[in-house]
């Protein structure tokens, strides 16, 4: 069972770079024996139909991004599942939503993961270039990246 865990944003967006930082001290922490049992870290900079491709090809995902907008503190963790995301058509003129571009690339039957989790911590959006976090979601970090070791260790290895 291949497994890919993607951590979405602007890393120079402050908050919004939330989830490529939680991947990149995830690659460095987990262990040689998990990152042996097929599974792929890695930062990603684009959404849409562009993410939904780059999950083609594996059984699981679990993408770690920003959110606005769940009604928490900044900072606030949330574990979500596709069916908890609103149906937006688009999140920029320019593509569409991850919700949207999943149905497609199923109507086309591609071969996409059948559980997608979404880790993803509630930002107060800025358009302030800083490559630093504010310090509620900076907290939030470190508690994140316990709760995707804890659910890659609970993932059955096929």
């Amino acid at each position: 069972m291949r497994t890919i865990v993607l951590g979405l944003g602007n890393p120079i967006l402050g908050d919004d770079g939330v989830g490529c930082r939680v991947v990149e001290e995830l690659t460095q922490r987990l262990e040689i024996e998990e990152r042996s049992r097929q599974i792929d870290i890695e930062p990603f900079y684009r959404g849409g139909i562009s993410l939904m491709e780059r999950l083609i090809g594996y059984d699981r995902a679990l993408i770690v991004d920003s959110i606005q907008g769940m009604g928490g503190e900044v900072g606030t963790i949330y574990r979500l599942t596709m069916d908890d995301l609103p149906t937006m058509t688009a999140d920029s003129p320019h593509d569409t939503s991850l919700k949207a571009a999943l149905e497609l690339g199923r109507h086309l039957n591609a071969d996409l993961p059948k559980e997608i989790l979404i880790f993803a911590v509630e930002i107060y959006y800025s358009t302030e270039f800083s490559e630093s976090l504010s310090p509620p979601v900076e907290a939030s970090v470190e508690p994140l990246k316990n709760m995707i070791i804890q659910e890659l260790k609970n993932l059955p290895s096929s």
